[in-house]
């Protein structure tokens, strides 16, 4: 398939290392979310609140749109991607929203079940052991918290830095990046893969970062100064939230929570 140049001139188009990794994310997205969300008449599992059906419809609704975005400009529909930009701006708000939504309603979803924060966090069925119920939640809450914050710091500075393409799609990965940590998370209790506990988890996060890590290697022979920034702002704000959630007071916001 071909598109134009900016000169009018008709050249071939290909699919780019952003839409590839985009399209990653939405199969980590899917993957991760078939059994409790997508196609939940189908397995065993505990009901849910409708607000995390609307969380799980915005999340996935992000990850398509940001494949849809990166596809626009393969194929070299410029106008089109900065149309639907705009729009994506508002989206990624409501993605904020969702998502500590979900997050600040976690304490109260287990508690609903009966569960009493100082058991083992065994009782949840989904491989945690060694872990009190309250340290597990707390774990949960807190990284998902600085996955949030994360993805806002990243969408707030693509949108800035917008007409930058070359910072502008680096911050807009790392900012999908940031939020796909809960998928991964639902991957990783299949079997083969250990379970939340094991590596599986950062070992593919930090995989996807390097990746673009080892993009910018081969194509500028240098990093480029938004991968740079943004995997340092990844690492402090996960170190931060892993301080944060083993804290007394992170453990005793937890409690407040419920």
């Amino acid at each position: 398939m071909i598109d134009k140049t900016s000169t009018g001139a008709r050249r071939p188009w290909r699919i780019g290392f952003f839409t590839m990794m985009a399209a990653v994310l939405l199969l980590l997205v899917v993957a991760g979310f078939v059994p409790t969300l997508y196609v939940r008449p189908l397995f065993d599992v505990p009901p849910i609140p409708t607000y995390l059906y609307v969380h799980g419809l915005v999340l996935t609704c992000w990850f398509v749109w940001f494949l849809g975005q990166s596809l626009l400009i393969s194929v070299g529909l410029v106008a089109n991607h900065r149309r639907f930009g705009t729009w994506g701006a508002i989206f990624g708000a409501i993605v904020v929203v969702a998502s500590l939504m979900a997050t600040l309603g976690t304490v109260s979803r287990v508690g609903s079940r009966g569960f009493d924060l100082d058991a083992d966090a065994s009782v949840l069925g989904i491989g945690v052991t060694g872990l009190t119920l309250a340290a597990f939640i707390s774990r949960v809450v807190w990284a998902n918290i600085g996955s949030v914050l994360s993805f806002a710091t990243f969408l707030l500075a693509a949108v800035v830095l917008r007409r930058r393409p070359q910072a502008h799609k680096r911050l807009m990965l790392l900012a999908s990046i940031s939020i796909i940590g809960p998928a991964l998370a639902r991957v990783a209790r299949w079997p083969v893969f250990g379970g939340e506990q094991g590596p599986f988890i950062p070992a593919v996060f930090w995989g996807l970062v390097l990746v673009l890590a080892v993009h910018d290697l081969m194509g500028r022979r240098r990093l480029h100064p938004a991968t740079v920034i943004g995997t340092l702002l990844l690492m402090v704000i996960r170190y931060g939230t892993g301080l944060a959630d083993r804290s007394e007071a992170g453990q005793m916001l937890i409690r407040e929570l419920r």
